[in-house]
């Protein structure tokens, strides 16, 4: 990862990790990715099309007027990138979203809609499951960074962001039952700094199997989908530190 990127990426999760309120990591958020030329973005829920229209907004920032004119025109049910999250486990741009080239007049004028808001290109991050329905971090700029290293640290970023919504928006409802046993956290603390799991067992003198034994525990108690998403969560808890 580049130097900047790591930096923003350090930066933006001691900042995070600090703060006292949903409105202060949406604003921290917005900051950061705006760096990496993301002009929207939203951490939502997203609930079948034939559920309801409006997905469950944890937080969000979105072009003016854009938000109602999707509803209104009922791009939910066009929305191919939304689909492709709503299936998805791994980090995806929106490009990548299948869909028919021929598709209706509603699809393009979707298409039409992100373009003309100036969020045709961007990134989905999965964030597992809240309550009963999928949910993601969506990520939109007119010429946003795409290369790798920006991508990691977008994806990490809002992992981390994420977390640390969801814990604030539930507090103190959803605290206080996924305390990680000591080893859980050394194990998620040395994945943190960019150690393999072969590299922890040998840290630690355990077996790799015994390494990814923890990880898929800590996992589990933190809502996790991933190892990735575990650290960023332990780290929003104040479970692990950088």
């Amino acid at each position: 990862m580049l130097t900047s990127h790591r930096t923003l990426l350090c930066d933006t999760i001691d900042e995070i990790a600090a703060l006292t309120s949903l409105s202060e990591v949406s604003s921290k958020f917005a900051h950061a990715v705006a760096k990496l030329g993301f002009s929207s973005f939203g951490v939502t829920g997203l609930p079948p099309v034939t559920a309801k229209a409006d997905p469950v907004i944890l937080t969000e920032s979105t072009p003016p007027g854009f938000r109602e004119l999707y509803i209104q025109e009922r791009f939910y049910a066009v929305d191919h990138i939304g689909a492709h999250a709503r299936n998805s486990w791994k980090p995806f741009r929106y490009d990548e979203a299948p869909y028919a080239a021929t598709g209706s007049q509603r699809h393009r004028r979707f298409l039409q809609a992100l373009a003309s808001y100036r969020i045709g290109r961007g990134l989905i991050v999965p964030i597992g499951y809240t309550t009963t329905i999928p949910a993601c971090v969506w990520l939109g700029g007119e010429d946003p960074e795409m290369n790798d290293d920006a991508r990691v640290a977008a994806q990490s970023i809002s992992l981390f962001a994420a977390s640390k919504a969801r814990m604030l928006f539930c507090e103190p409802r959803c605290a206080g039952s996924r305390q990680l046993s000591t080893r859980e956290r050394e194990v998620l603390q040395w994945t943190c700094v960019g150690k393999t799991a072969s590299e922890v067992a040998a840290i630690l003198g355990i077996a790799k199997r015994t390494v990814d034994g923890h990880v898929r525990s800590a996992a589990v108690k933190l809502g996790a989908v991933n190892r990735t998403q575990a650290v960023a969560i332990a780290l929003s808890q104040k479970q692990i530190s950088l």
